[in-house]
């Protein structure tokens, strides 16, 4: 889980979350990415975050959805 923060200045917060779902091994697999990547295999795939390609892992990532979602709050404040 990620939670995205974000206070503009007029003090309006906006707070988003991402989440990787999925199971965690009991063997390491890859050898790609840190943490907790080559112990968890996401929901839907058959491979581990370690053996996914960087854009893979960025599509499903908890932190890029939580950004993603934060990011119209940010174009926002540019508008």
């Amino acid at each position: 889980m990620c939670a995205a923060a974000l206070v503009t200045p007029d003090g309006v917060e906006h707070v988003e979350r991402g989440t990787l779902d999925g199971t965690l091994l009991f063997e390491r697999a890859g050898s790609g990415g840190f943490g907790y990547d080559p112990i968890l295999r996401p929901d839907g795939e058959d491979r581990s975050c370690a053996q996914l390609s960087a854009d893979e892992k960025n599509a499903i990532s908890h932190r890029g959805k939580a950004f993603r979602l934060l990011a119209p709050h940010i174009a926002a404040l540019f508008s």
